[in-house]
Parts: structure tokens; C-alpha cells; sequence
């Protein structure tokens, strides 16, 4: 459709300018340089003979440049270097030249065009080959085609194809990347012969046939379901009409929205996403006319309940936007969404476009819904949104809302601020979390992947050296590294080095944070990653690193490499490391791990790792023959 809708904005264009160009321009030169004459192909005329072109402005001014146009105040020429950026002055000047142009004449210009005669940048000549070949197919869409396919065996570069994705050593038609132009051939050719059209496409080959008549269909304007279907049929593809009519409305306007949306609700396909976008556009034409009692009736059709769901929430954003107020009320009347298996409260889609225009009323009446829970997941999805709009009002009255609101509207207001004052933003943040993270545990790596992006040596700076407590200061580090490893992994991970290993808190276990950053290097840079590994401290973390890089020699099929990278590790680190790289290498390479088995160091690790591959939630990645192979090993000892 973006093809179509280009093509149908780049018509309206040449309309625009072939109409207007009477008074925009005074004259239209089509002499050549060095010849009142050119001589056409037959091909291009559908004709074998030969033929002898002098046109008017050529005898007239002989010594003039041939392709140029004058208004009242000033000459513009296509090779008029401004013709390159000015995209809107280039199709004036190449459209109104191509106006006036006999058959003959843009058989001639296409020619030189060809031909390299015409010293022109490339975008221009597209912009020339392109209005040309549109023209010749209006004027004649037969020697249009025959035109294009002569390219190839004269060797000529016709560059308006090849920006549509044509290739030239192929034949017209021959590959799907022409198939563009074939459209636009057989649209042009639709709107003055639509019979002629349509016989033509007869004789073309299956592929070739199916866009010729994406062309056809596309000349239609205001037709029936029955047009689209009858033509579609007598090229053999009578579900292709339909789907065009289908799509057809996904920008056009209607006068009787309710009768077509009746029509397509019998006729899409639910699992089209270009037919469900066609059912929207005029479900929304529907409801500007009969407003939002449209919902009512859509819930009681007989589509899909995904569609319908789906429908229900384009209306209700619609009606938050004209109607706030009374699309609320509405909405908490509607049964509880579901799309996808997901499920959410109508409600929810009107106050988070309601929250965007007027946050005061959509949270007042959020927080008029008796039910607490349905009360707080409004009230939450309004907040997060009026911090994310207004950060330092919600902040200056952070007192004003509910406890459980406020880590979450801080956070999105941080957030906010932090796109274009990422500095300020950690500096309120200290405030907000000294002492204690609470729910605001990710604003760090929020805050930094922006100030990264925009000055990462004063990041860096200010974290190493902020104004924070050493409590604080880890928290902030990781997440400096973090983001740092996208552009400097060799400085993420040095820094990482530099902290100090977490105490376990609560019994929970947090690895040394240069594990962590080498297990994001061994997928953007393997070879740094291998360099680095042997810096991991020693210590409960030196095994998740190894892991990190063991499976990623597994990914690449060198398992080898990852049996010997854990020979590196002590006898108790061994244990964890193949035990952990264990899934994927049966995931990946199940018999080479079998065959890899009497590699291993020592037969209490092959007993271990043999147990756990034969249990229930891994044995499906073996053979019988494998797991007798593996079991054999599972009562080894020393």
C-alpha cells in the first residue's frame, strides 16, 4: 500500500502541475543539442519502422538546451544543481516538461535518456525517466512495456527502474522486483482502456498476471465488491479482488460508513492485518458520524472477539480524545477486555489518553472507582503518564499523591528530565533514593543510558566521583557500565574491575559486577571477551564468567575450546562451569557432547552432568542410543 500511495501521491503531483502548469510556465523546449533529429525504435512505437522526429522548439532555437522551463520571474533547467534538494521545484520542472510531449517526443527523450546524452544528477533522472515512462504508458502503456524490456538487450541504463528494483538483465516480468512498474503500466492503461487492459494481462504468466491486475483493480474508483470479483475472475484470481476491494478503504472516504462497514464485517479476514485496518479506518468514519453508541453495535456483530476488542479500543480512544468525560463512563459499563490473551479494563484505554490532555480530571476520576483494585491500576496508569508530561510539577507535589504512587510516578518523571538534562535528573535522583533505592532501582540506568549518549566522560566523571554515598555508589556504577559497554567495553569492564565485590544481602548472591559486563561483551566483541577472562577475580563469580564465554565457543561449534577453557578452572569451579554450559550444549549439539563425555576431568563431574542430562526436563535433546551412553556414565566414581 506505501507503493500504491506513493504512486497515487506522484500522479496527483504531475496532475497538479500538468494543470497548472499553463500559468506557471511560459514555454516548453524539446530540442536536442546536437540534432533536430532522433531516430526511435520500433519497439518503442510498436512499430518496426523507423521514424524521423524534429520538434517545433528545435527549429525555433536550435542552439538552446533542450529540457528547460521558464516562468514569468526566472528559468529553472533540470540540471539546475537546486533541482538535486528542491524535490517539490524538481517535479514541477519535470513534470511540465513532460506535459506537452507528443508519443514520439517521449519516446525521443526517453532515448537520450538512456543513451547518457542528458548530463544530469541521478535523482533528477529518475525523476525525468520516471514522468517519461508514465507518460508513454498513458499515451501508449503497450510500447511502454515493450520499451523497458528492449533495455536489456541493448544494454542501456534505465535508472528509474533500477531505483524501483528492477534488474535489468532480466526480462520484463521475469522477476518479482519489476513487478512495481507492471502495476503502474496496467493501472495507467486501466483508467483510458480498461477492456484492452484487462486482454492484454490475459496472456501474461501467472506472477506477472497477478500484478498487472494489482494495476487494474487499482484504476477502480467508487466500483462494487461484484466489479472487483468479475475482473479478478477473468484473470483467474477471484480471492484477489476481494482482498483489494477489502483494502481499498483503508483510506477512503465514505458516505455511507455503516453499510460498508456491514459489507467488510462479512467478508474480511481476521488474521489480515491489512483487512483489519481496513475495518478500522471505517469503523472510525462510523463513529465520527453516529459517535460512540457505534461500540454498542460493533460488540454485537458476529466478528472475531479479538477484532471486536480491538475495534472497541480505536473507539474509545477516539471518544477519549472528543469526549473524555462521557467515554469514561461509558467505558466502565463494557465488559473486560480481551486481545491476544491478554485482558485489560476498557477504562484503562480512555484515562491513558485522557491523562495526556487534562491529567487532573483523568486521575479524579480514576479515583472515584470504589473497587481498590481497579482504582489503583487507573490511578497508577494516569500517573505515570502525567509525571512522564509534567516531571517537575508531579515532583514539586510528590507529598499530594498516594505512598504506593510515588516511586512510580518519580521514576517516569526522572525519566523524562533525563532525556535532555540527564545531570540534573541523577542530581534529584540522589534526593529521592539517598538511603535507600526503594522502587526507584532502574532510574540509574535510565538516567545514564542518556547522559552517556550525550557526554560520557562527564558521566563517567560524576559517578566515580558524585556527591553519593558509598552505599548508593555501586548502584550507580553498574549501571554506568552497563550502558558504557555499547560503545567502550574495554572502559566498562576496567571500571567494573575497579569495584568492590557485593556482600551477599539477604542471602541473595550478586556476582562481581565484571562478570556481568563480560557476559554483554561476549556477544558484541568475543575475541575482547577472551582476552579479558582471565581478570575475573577469583571467586563465586570467575565461573559465570567462564560460563558466559564456554557457551558462546559452543554457539560457534567449538566445543572443543569450551571443554578445554574449563580445564582452566579449579576442581570446584569445574563443577558449576559444566554444569551450567551443560543446556546449551544439549540443546545445541547433543552428540557432541556425548562423544565430548570422556574429555571431561573427572568421573565425579561426568556423574553428575550424566544424571542431569538423563533427567525428565533434559532427556528429550538425546537419542536411546545416547542416553544408554550417558547413563553408562551416571554411577562413575573415583
Amino acid at each position: 500500500m506505501k507503493k500504491s500511495l506513493g504512486i497515487l501521491l506522484l500522479l496527483v503531483t504531475s496532475g497538479f502541475v500538468i494543470g497548472g502548469g499553463g500559468t506557471y510556465l511560459v514555454h516548453l523546449a524539446t530540442s536536442s543539442n546536437d540534432s533536430n533529429t532522433s531516430t526511435v525504435p520500433g519497439a518503442v512505437l510498436g512499430s518496426q519502422d523507423t521514424e524521423e522526429i524534429t520538434t517545433p522548439s528545435a527549429e525555433a532555437d536550435s542552439s538552446r538546451d533542450p529540457i528547460s522551463t521558464s516562468n514569468i520571474q526566472s528559468v529553472s533547467k533540470i540540471d539546475d544543481p537546486s533541482l538535486e534538494k528542491d524535490s517539490f521545484q524538481r517535479k514541477l520542472v519535470v513534470y511540465s516538461f513532460v506535459a506537452g510531449l507528443s508519443e514520439q517526443q517521449v519516446a525521443k527523450e526517453l532515448l537520450r535518456s538512456v543513451d547518457h546524452e542528458l548530463e544530469l544528477s541521478r535523482s533528477v533522472l529518475v525523476e525525468l525517466q520516471t514522468a517519461l515512462i508514465e507518460k508513454l504508458a498513458t499515451l501508449n502503456p503497450t510500447s511502454a512495456m515493450t520499451f523497458v524490456a528492449e533495455q536489456r538487450n541493448l544494454g542501456r541504463d534505465f535508472v528509474a527502474l533500477n531505483s524501483w528494483g528492477v534488474r535489468l538483465y532480466d526480462t520484463l516480468g521475469t522477476t518479482s522486483s519489476s513487478m512495481p512498474f507492471v502495476q503502474r503500466v496496467f493501472k495507467e492503461w486501466a483508467l483510458n482502456d480498461r477492456d484492452g487492459a484487462i486482454k492484454n494481462a490475459k496472456s501474461l504468466r501467472e506472477d506477472v498476471k497477478h500484478e498487472a491486475l494489482d494495476g487494474i483493480l487499482a484504476s477502480l474508483t467508487d466500483e462494487p465488491l461484484s466489479t472487483y470479483r468479475n475482473i479478478a475472475k477473468e484473470l483467474g484470481d477471484e480471492e484477489q479482488g476481494l482482498d483489494f476491494y477489502v483494502r481499498s478503504f483503508n483510506s477512503k472516504r465514505v458516505d455511507d460508513p455503516k453499510t460498508i462497514w456491514n459489507e467488510l464485517a462479512t467478508i474480511i479476514k481476521p488474521n489480515d492485518s491489512n483487512h483489519l485496518v481496513a475495518l478500522g479506518a471505517v469503523t472510525q468514519q462510523w463513529f465520527q458520524k453516529d459517535g460512540i453508541s457505534v461500540i454498542d453495535q460493533v460488540r454485537a456483530s458476529a466478528l472475531n472477539e479479538d477484532v471486536k476488542n480491538s475495534l472497541q479500543s480505536g473507539l474509545l480512544r477516539s471518544a477519549a480524545m472528543e469526549t473524555p468525560y462521557q467515554a469514561f463512563q461509558y467505558a466502565l459499563n463494557l465488559p473486560i477486555q480481551g486481545f491476544a490473551g491478554m485482558y485489560s479494563q476498557p477504562e484503562s484505554t480512555v484515562v491513558l489518553v485522557w491523562a495526556e490532555s487534562d491529567p487532573q480530571a483523568a486521575y479524579q476520576a480514576a479515583t472515584s472507582i470504589e473497587q481498590s483494585g481497579r482504582r489503583d491500576s487507573l490511578q497508577r496508569q494516569v500517573v505515570s503518564v502525567w509525571a512522564a508530561n509534567e516531571p517537575y510539577y508531579f515532583l514539586e507535589n510528590l507529598d499530594s499523591f498516594p505512598p504506593q504512587m510515588r516511586d512510580l510516578g518519580s521514576s517516569s518523571a526522572l525519566q523524562a528530565i533525563a532525556v535532555t538534562s540527564p545531570q540534573e535528573a541523577a542530581e534529584i535522583a540522589l534526593e529521592q533514593i539517598e538511603g535507600g533505592f526503594g522502587g526507584l532501582s532502574y532510574v540509574p540506568t535510565y538516567i545514564l543510558r542518556h547522559w552517556v549518549d550525550q557526554d560520557t566522560e562527564a558521566a563517567i566523571q560524576w559517578v566515580l566521583n558524585g556527591p553519593m554515598s558509598e552505599e548508593n555508589r555501586y548502584s550507580w556504577v553498574s549501571a554506568l557500565a552497563t550502558n558504557l559497554v555499547n560503545t567502550d567495553p574495554r572502559r566498562a569492564f576496567d571500571i567494573a574491575l575497579q569495584q568492590p565485590i557485593p556482600e551477599r544481602m539477604g542471602g541473595m548472591y550478586t556476582p562481581a559486577l565484571e562478570a556481568q559486563i563480560l557476559g554483554q561483551i561476549v556477544y558484541q566483541d568475543f575475541d575482547l571477551a577472551v582476552e579479558l577472562l582471565p581478570k575475573v577475580r577469583e571467586g563465586s563469580s570467575r565461573p559465570q564468567a567462564y560460563t558466559s564465554v564456554g557457551s558462546q565457543y559452543i554457539n560457534l561449534g567449538q566445543s572443543s575450546k569450551a571443554v578445554d577453557l574449563g580445564l582452566k578452572l579449579t576442581a570446584n569451579e569445574q563443577t558449576q562451569y559444566f554444569q551450567s554450559i551443560a543446556y546449551t550444549w544439549a540443546s545445541i549439539d547433543a552428540s557432541g557432547l556425548v562423544e565430548s563425555f570422556k574429555n571431561l576431568p573427572t568421573a565425579e563431574i561426568r556423574s553428575n552432568l550424566a544424571r542431569t542430562l538423563t533427567s525428565q526436563w533434559m532427556k528429550d535433546n538425546f537419542t536411546e542410543a545416547q542416553l544408554e551412553v550417558l547413563e553408562s556414565y551416571s554411577s562413575d566414581s573415583d
